[in-house]
C-alpha cells in the first residue's frame, strides 16, 4: 500500500448530507400568517369592550347628568325605560310637564305630542333630551332660558329668561321611511304641523327656526305627480282632492318662508321660495307683493314697481300696494332729478332743467289763451247789439 493510499484509508469518511440541515427549528416562534389559538380569546376580548364602549351610557336614576357639561341643561331619570333610544329624525310621542320650580305645578301640559327630533319643531331643550332618553323612559330636565323661551318669554305663562323644568314621558319611537315612501295621508299631516309650528316660531320672532321647519315642511307637502303632472298653473284642478290640499299647504309653507328669509334680510332664498309660489299660483296677491319688496332690496327698482302696479291692478283695495307703488315712484323720480343735475354739473351746464309744469300750459300760454278768451267775449257782445238794432 502507498503512502497516499494509507492517508486516505486513515482519513473519517465523507458524510452523505449537508450538516446545516441539521438545525433544531423547535423553539422558532411561528409564522405571523399563521393563526394562533391562544390570540382568539384576546380578540374576542377585545370586540366586547369596543361593543361596551359603543353602547350608550345610562344615567344613574334619580341623579342629575350634565347634558353640556355647563350645568345649564341637566336630566335626571325617574323611570328607567326598556327600549331602544331614538335617532335623528325619529318620529317620537311624549308626554310633557312645563313647570317653573321643580316639584310645582305644571303651567303647561300636552300628551301625546308627536314631532321629528333635531327638526327643530320643539324646545331646543327637547330636541337634545329626548335622543338620550329610552322609550317607557320618565325624566325630569332642568333647562336654562335659552334652551326654552329665552329673553322673550311666552306671554304671562313664562318671564323673560326663566330657567323652566320639563317632565318627559318617552312613550314611543319610530324610525321613518324616506320621505316619498311615506304614505300620502301620514305625511301630508306631518309637514302640516311643520307648517303650522313654524308659524309658531315665525310669531315669538325666532325666524331662523321658522325657517328650518318650513323647509322642512315643504319636503313633506310634496308629490311626484305635482311636477309630473302640472305643467301649467291650471292644471292643479285636475289633481286628486288630497293632492290639491297638499299643494296648497305647501304654497302656504314657501309663502310664510319668504317671509321668515326676508326677515332674516336673505333677499335670494327669499325670491326663490316666492318663485315657488307663482309657479303654482301665478297672481298670488302676497307672494307678489313680496317679489316687489324683495326687487327693491336688490335694487331692481323697475321690475318691483312693474310688479306692484300688477298688484294694484289685481287687488284695487290692496291699500298697502298703493302706498308702496306711490313712495317707489317718488324715489324713481327723486333719483332721475339727481342724476340729471350731475350729469349737467359734469357737462358745465349751469342753466337748470325746465321743470314740468303741474296744470299742463305753461304761463305764457296761459296768458295768449285769456287773450283771446277775453277778444272772443267782446265780438260775441258786439253781434248781440248788432242783432238787437235790426
Amino acid at each position: 500500500m502507498s503512502a497516499v493510499e494509507d492517508i486516505v484509508d486513515k482519513t473519517s469518511p465523507v458524510p452523505d448530507y449537508d450538516p446545516l440541515d441539521d438545525d433544531d427549528y423547535t423553539d422558532m416562534p411561528e409564522l405571523c400568517s399563521k393563526e394562533s389559538t391562544e390570540s382568539k380569546p384576546a380578540v374576542e376580548e377585545d370586540k366586547v369592550k369596543e361593543e361596551e364602549e359603543e353602547r350608550p351610557v345610562r344615567g344613574v336614576v334619580g341623579e342629575w347628568e350634565d347634558i353640556l357639561g355647563s350645568g345649564r341643561l341637566r336630566k335626571k331619570i325617574l323611570t328607567e325605560g326598556s327600549g331602544k333610544r331614538p335617532d335623528r329624525g325619529a318620529r317620537v310621542k311624549i308626554n310633557l310637564k312645563e313647570m317653573l320650580e321643580e316639584d310645582s305645578e305644571p303651567i303647561k301640559v300636552e300628551e301625546n305630542l308627536e314631532f321629528n327630533t333635531g327638526e327643530s319643531e320643539v324646545l331646543q331643550a327637547l330636541d337634545l333630551v329626548v335622543t338620550l332618553m329610552e322609550v317607557g323612559e320618565t325624566s325630569l330636565v332642568e333647562s336654562d332660558s335659552d334652551f326654552c323661551y329665552g329673553e322673550t318669554g311666552d306671554g304671562s305663562r313664562v318671564p323673560s329668561k326663566c330657567k323652566l323644568y320639563l317632565k318627559v314621558d318617552l312613550l314611543s319611537s319610530t324610525e321613518l321611511p324616506p320621505v316619498p315612501d311615506i304614505p300620502l295621508t301620514e305625511r301630508a299631516s306631518i309637514g302640516n304641523l311643520k307648517r303650522v309650528r313654524g308659524n309658531t316660531w315665525y310669531a315669538r320672532g325666532d325666524h331662523s327656526q321658522a325657517v328650518q321647519c318650513y323647509r322642512k315642511a315643504v319636503e313633506y307637502l310634496d308629490d311626484e305627480s305635482i311636477e309630473s303632472e302640472v305643467e301649467v298653473p291650471i292644471d292643479r284642478f285636475l289633481l286628486p282632492k288630497e293632492i290639491q290640499e297638499l299643494l296648497e299647504n305647501r304654497v302656504k309653507a314657501y309663502n310664510n318662508m319668504a317671509q321668515a328669509q326676508m326677515k332674516l334680510t336673505a333677499w335670494d332664498s327669499a325670491l326663490a321660495s316666492v318663485k315657488q309660489v307663482l309657479k303654482i299660483e301665478p297672481n298670488n296677491e302676497k307672494a307678489l307683493f313680496r317679489k316687489a319688496k324683495i326687487l327693491q332690496e336688490k335694487y331692481r327698482t323697475d321690475e318691483a314697481i312693474g310688479i306692484l302696479r300688477r298688484v294694484t291692478r289685481l287687488y284695487p283695495s290692496n291699500k298697502q300696494a298703493q302706498v308702496e307703488l306711490s313712495a317707489m315712484l317718488s324715489k324713481q323720480r327723486k333719483g332721475k332729478e339727481k342724476e340729471q343735475a350731475m350729469s349737467r354739473k359734469m357737462l358745465g351746464i349751469t342753466q337748470p332743467a325746465l321743470q314740468p309744469q303741474t296744470g299742463g300750459f305753461s304761463k305764457q300760454t296761459k296768458l295768449i289763451l285769456a287773450c283771446v278768451g277775453g277778444i272772443g267775449a267782446l265780438m260775441g257782445a258786439l253781434v248781440a247789439k248788432t242783432y238787437q238794432l235790426f
